[in-house]
């Protein structure tokens, strides 16, 4: 029996999409992002949230109190509208629940100039201490979006650089982080263990979390279908069973760490119905400095870095199949602090970091790690590349595009619904700097896929929610020949910072095609497998993407989703025979859930906030002159005074 609902079958025009010239396979300055992006994700149609560490940011708050540290960027028009953020979110984790909403936690203590540690409120900045923060965004488009932050202290422990994780029934696990401020974390400041959001009234110990320092810091975490959590954080690889607290050892990674500061780049490669939804991790680059005690303290590595190659290594893992490393194709050049953001066609895109050094910056400029400035990683790749790994080995990468500006430590990067990538930040100090060689960056780029201006599909007949198991959705082509070529692909896009994007996930819904028409499974009825919340949808014919639709998995709601059972897909009797035939079977979403899960995929796609468009800092400018010779001033004064022991805290971040 075959199992749709007929009202979503509606007529999909392969339509030319609406560009400017010939964008495909380029990199292009399109804005000013006003704060600098340390952190960004993908909010709403036309709209990405940025946020930053308090610094001395050129776009200040609404309310007049000091510079902003978060923006709403339309991506449209490229115009940005600050926020008033209160607390410092200075290396903050974000994810998104099961009804919708952003949360965005942690971070570190109040600041004033150069970084140093103040009292809370004051001016010139006028932050607050961020290290126990829940700031919660709820689904908006617009002038509707507003951060709530009102300082209260959400978390039960204080976490900087803390990584989430969505689960099965739209909770989010907070992993990690460290309390104070520094390079890397000593057993004293790090923070070994997990909580849950909402809570569950409890903090939860990991040994691993104390095993990996000092390279415990943002662990790269994947949910798995079996509802265990991979982890990965110095060399270690673990399974950990949130419900027994049970942990299982993994194969250590090869060749080099890949964690903050050594930050390689990874991703969950896309769970396909060709792959059987295997879920399979992807790591390259990353550094190795021989051994754990190299990396040194809050005070930064006890080893030169700047000058040190970064590695080229890759190599992937499949924990619930055969649970071993597998070596693929290295990088054409080595990468700390690359970048992989999934594209709709399969394929990953791969950008910005250094070929040699690490993240993470010093005000120290006689810190043994040999600072260019004040950054620890140096020579950055303008080289963007594209890893498809369904290409046999040695052709695996490809070179794609030439960015136009160096993205070094404090970078950030999201995939758009027209598939283009927004690329934003790099800011190797402790704050606004612009005098040093790897200065603080507000110049925007997009790059574009080699096929962006080519003819698109249409996303007319995506549904606005999706639930697991139950009754899937039909849409009907202009031949056999567009429904035999195309699949449906659902993407989580991520919250980014650090060279990583977390919860990034991307699924491809089973299909069958009946003559011109493509009958589409709801998705897979194991929620684990895609965490409910938001989520993009796109049309892929021919691997070329559809606008990608803001959608919502599951009800909307957070707690354990309605599972229907695995969608029936009929094969069809005749090449010509297009004939849907409606079911009996029920949609795992209905009633109120189905209205809610929908109202907030609507407010999703509304109209993008309308801001202004902030002008290029020109050091011409005498007023930004002036501003800036100020801002270094303060900078400067704060170096000196952590070089003759008047601070202790913030040498490194």
């Amino acid at each position: 029996m075959v199992s749709f609902l007929k009202s979503s079958i509606v007529a999909l025009a392969i339509t030319i999409a609406s560009v400017n010239g010939q964008k495909g396979g380029t990199v292009e300055i399109v804005g000013n992002s006003g704060v600098s992006g340390q952190m960004m994700f993908l909010q709403s149609n036309g709209q990405v949230a940025i946020l930053d560490k308090v610094e001395n940011n050129p776009i200040h708050k609404p309310n007049g109190q000091g510079p902003a540290a978060a923006v709403f960027y339309n991506y449209r028009d490229n115009s940005v509208k600050a926020d008033n953020m209160k607390t410092n979110p200075f290396c903050a984790g974000g994810m998104t629940l099961g009804d919708g909403r952003w949360l965005v936690v942690g971070g570190n203590k109040a600041v004033g100039p150069g970084g140093v540690t103040a009292s809370q409120n004051k001016s010139p900045y006028y932050d607050r201490n961020g290290g126990q923060a829940m700031r919660f965004l709820s689904p908006c488009s617009g002038s509707d979006c507003v951060w709530d932050d009102n300082d209260r202290k959400g978390l039960m422990k204080e976490r900087w650089y803390a990584t989430m994780e969505p689960m099965r029934d739209g909770h989010v696990m907070i992993a990690g982080g460290m309390r104070d401020g520094g390079f890397v974390p000593s057993q004293g400041s790090n923070e070994p263990s997990y909580e849950f959001y909402p809570t569950t009234g409890t903090t939860y110990k990991m040994d691993f979390l104390s095993r990996t320092v000092p390279l415990s810091l943002y662990p790269f975490t994947y949910l798995l279908s079996d509802n265990r959590v991979f982890m990965q954080a110095n060399r270690q690889a673990i399974l950990w069973n949130t419900d027994t607290l049970q942990e299982t050892a993994l194969p250590n990674i090869p060749v080099a760490p890949r964690v903050y500061p050594a930050s390689g780049g990874n991703a969950m490669l896309p769970l396909t119905p060709a792959n059987n939804y295997r879920e399979t991790i992807l790591f390259c680059g990353g550094m190795s400095l021989g051994n754990s005690k190299n990396w040194g303290n809050e005070g930064g590595p006890n080893v030169m870095v700047t000058e040190r190659p970064a590695s080229t290594s890759c190599t992937q893992i499949s924990p619930l199949v055969d649970a071993q490393w597998h070596d693929q194709d290295p990088l054409p050049e080595g990468r700390s602090m690359g970048q992989f953001i999934i594209l709709p066609d399969g394929r990953l895109w791969f950008g910005s970091g250094v070929t040699t050094g690490v993240a993470g910056y010093t005000t120290d400029p006689n810190q043994v790690g040999r600072p260019v400035g004040t950054s620890f990683g140096d020579n950055p790749s303008y080289k963007p590349l594209v890893y498809d790994p369904a290409k046999p080995a040695g052709q695996k990468w490809k070179r794609v595009g030439q960015a136009n500006v160096g993205r070094l430590y404090h970078s950030s990067a999201t995939l758009l619904p027209d598939s283009s990538i927004l690329i934003a930040g790099s800011n190797p100090s402790p704050d606004v700097n612009t005098k040093q060689k790897w200065k603080t960056e507000y110049t925007v780029e997009r790059w574009y896929p080699e096929w962006y201006d080519q003819q698109r599909p249409s996303n007319a007949g995506l549904p606005n929610s999706i639930g697991y198991g139950g009754s899937g959705f039909s849409l009907t082509f202009g031949s056999s020949t567009e429904a035999a070529n195309a699949k449906v692909v659902v993407i989580r896009t991520g919250f980014s910072t650090h060279g990583f994007n977390m919860g990034q996930r991307s699924l491809e819904l089973r299909s069958q095609r009946s003559g011109n028409t493509l009958n589409v499974a709801a998705m897979p009825a194991n929620p684990a497998l895609f965490a409910p919340g938001p989520a993009l949808m796109f049309v892929v014919v021919n691997g070329v993407a559809s606008t990608g639709k803001f959608i919502v998995v599951g009800n909307g709601k957070i707690g354990n989703q309605p599972v229907g059972a695995e969608t029936q897909l009929r094969k069809p009797t005749s090449s010509t025979n297009a004939t849907v035939a409606a079911s009996a079977q029920r949609s795992s979403l209905v009633g109120a859930d189905k209205e809610r899960a929908d109202h907030i995929a609507e407010l999703l796609q509304g109209q993008p906030v309308q801001g202004n468009v902030v002008k290029p800092l020109n050091d011409n400018d005498n007023g930004i002159k002036s501003f800036f010779d100020g801002i270094q001033q303060h900078v400067e004064a704060a170096a000196e005074g952590f070089k003759n022991g008047e601070h202790t805290e913030h040498l490194s971040g």
